[in-house]
């Protein structure tokens, strides 16, 4: 028995690992679908977004690889979700980067025609084009908040937080009930 889960174990960690190792979703925008796809490489994660009769938005190095998080319904590290309810779909994308977690969201910019990142802005710091989150706790979006659990060691025991981050009709911020 220990040989057959010896032997198992690495295959289904590489079955996981592949799994994420691209991830497709589709969002809507006023120019029609967009395709999403989110790619993982040795250089690390290239995000795509693909709006008909345009030009691909490509961007790479927004992390090392793809961590699923939670948006209603579903769970992926890539999800188009209408945070705003404006019929225009946010692209929210979760991924690892240096032993850390980071969660970054685009929002269709009807100005250029193109996705661009929001900004998180947390109690303490300046706004940032997103937010790191810890790496093996729970990020999920309910409703029009974020919630990312953290937790921290406090005289020697282990507390965990949950910190939310509203929308604000053009990103995201720290709120107080956490």
């Amino acid at each position: 028995m220990r040989r057959l889960i010896g032997f198992l174990m690495p295959a289904l960690l590489l079955a996981a690992s592949s799994s994420l190792s691209a991830q497709e979703a589709t969002a809507r925008t006023p120019q029609g679908a967009a395709a999403v796809s989110a790619e993982q490489s040795e250089s690390g994660v290239r995000l795509t977004i693909a709006v008909s009769g345009a030009e691909p938005q490509v961007f790479d190095g927004v992390g090392d690889g793809l961590v699923p998080m939670r948006a209603g319904n579903r769970s992926a590290p890539v999800i188009a979700f209408d945070i705003d309810r404006d019929g225009i779909d946010e692209i929210f994308i979760r991924t690892s980067s240096q032993q850390r977690g980071v969660l970054i969201v685009f929002r269709w910019n009807t100005a250029a025609n193109e996705y661009a990142p929001v900004t998180f802005a947390e109690d303490t710091g300046s706004p940032k084009p997103y937010l790191i989150v810890h790496l093996s706790q729970p990020v999920s979006v309910n409703g029009t908040t974020v919630e990312a659990n953290h937790d921290s060691t406090d005289g020697g025991r282990k507390r965990l937080r949950v910190f939310r981050y509203r929308w604000n009709g053009n990103g995201f911020e720290q709120s107080t009930d956490h």
